[in-house]
């Protein structure tokens, strides 16, 4: 093994991921593997360091410490560079991490797991009206979307629980959104609360909104929320925890590999901001490997 690219997020649980990733690097050279560390505060500055680093052929992984922002900052470095990664979980929200069972995972545990073969995962392509982008949890249109943007702009308020408050502080002001979907060629209209493009199987800090998605399937999830009224959003929202939603009447799930939306909404991959709507959404089969 050459060595591996350590990248930790400077705001990531204030200092937290540098001591994540200093004691994974003390680990991984006492079992004789060399780290190389990136903590730069700002994207580009760290999107330019990292670049710069794995040009040099040097590296054979990267380890990123961090939470599902860090992440899908680099999704395209990722992809682009074809190197096997995975996460030590150090933020919010940490889906990703859940979804490949790293929360409690020992650092003998991932150690044993570099030493070994990486699986390979899907991601999905967003393309909307001046960029495309890359996601590899869930992208997210209407309620959820716009509580995931009221979210992002707390700053007192911090972890989980931030998702909560911005739930009801937008429920009051919501109004259901008209979408127009094309499925893999097949177009349908629905009036709804939301709609959410899955390739993993939470959001929001372990919100389980496709319980059954799955990075490995070549195909992406799409629950739609229907028209209810505002209380029955109420009952109905933080389900989506357990995963206990889906049975309820007003909740479709398809699937399709090829997507386009559009309707008055904003879309956010991975918690992130992407573009305001129409996008087209395209699933990248198995083009990310990770060690799980």
């Amino acid at each position: 093994m050459k060595q591996l690219l350590v990248i930790a997020n400077p705001v990531s649980g204030r200092g937290r991921s540098l001591k994540k990733a200093e004691s994974f690097m003390a680990s991984a050279s006492d079992s004789g593997i060399l780290c190389t560390l990136v903590y730069r505060r700002g994207e580009t500055a760290m999107l330019e360091e990292v670049e710069t680093l794995l040009a040099t052929d040097e590296f054979s992984g990267v380890i990123v410490v961090g939470g599902d922002g860090l992440l899908h900052t680099l999704l395209p470095t990722l992809k682009q560079n074809r190197l096997p990664f995975t996460v030590i979980p150090a933020g919010t929200g940490n889906d990703f991490a859940r979804e490949i069972k790293a929360m409690k995972r020992s650092t003998g545990e991932l150690l044993d797991q570099i030493k070994g073969a990486p699986h390979f995962v899907d991601t999905f392509l967003v393309n909307g009206e001046i960029s495309e982008n890359i996601g590899i949890q869930v992208l997210s249109l209407g309620f959820d979307a716009l509580v995931n943007e009221r979210a992002n702009k707390m700053k007192v308020i911090k972890g989980k629980s931030k998702y909560v408050v911005a739930m009801i502080r937008e429920l009051p002001i919501f109004k259901p959104m008209r979408f127009d979907l094309e499925i893999d060629g097949t177009s349908i209209e629905r009036e709804a609360m939301l709609i959410a493009i899955a390739n993993g199987s939470s959001y929001g800090g372990g919100m389980r909104i496709c319980p059954d998605a799955d990075h490995g399937d070549g195909e992406l999830d799409i629950l739609i929320l229907n028209k209810v009224s505002i209380v029955e959003l109420i009952k109905v929202f933080p389900k989506v925890y357990f995963g206990k939603h889906i049975s309820h009447p007003a909740v479709e799930i398809l699937r399709g590999r090829n997507l386009r939306v559009n309707a008055p909404a904003k879309a956010f991959a991975d918690g992130e901001f992407i573009s305001e709507l129409p996008v087209s959404i395209s699933v990248a089969p198995a083009s990310l490997q990770v060690w799980r």
